[in-house]
């Protein structure tokens, strides 16, 4: 089953050969356990009120390098990483209205 990023208009998606400017997509699961750790989440991507399921998942374009480990290749994401690369409010209103052309112009 694929799985796809929760943010807004990040467009990035497992299951297939993900990768973006030759770095390999990785996908993560909320911390729903950890409730402050949750909300840290939620709230830097702007969505204080939602609530991500087990079947929600943030790509790794939204945590910065020191946020992993690599061991044995493999990289993992530590259990203290809080994603703070996010799209600005600004980036995601030109998106939207990029979308909104597009999907005038296909009907």
């Amino acid at each position: 089953m694929p799985r796809y990023c929760a943010v807004r208009v990040c467009r990035n998606r497992g299951g297939t050969a993900s990768r973006q400017d030759n770095k390999r997509i990785s996908f993560y699961p909320f911390p729903l356990q950890d409730k402050s750790r949750l909300q840290k989440w939620v709230s830097n991507m702007k969505r204080e009120q939602w609530t991500p399921s087990r079947h929600q998942y943030l790509c790794s374009e939204h945590f910065t390098a020191d946020c992993f480990d690599i061991r044995w290749g493999i990289r993992y994401l530590k259990n203290t990483a809080i994603p703070t690369i996010f799209p600005s409010s600004e980036d995601v209103c030109i998106l939207q209205h990029l979308v909104n052309i597009k999907l005038r112009i296909q009907f």
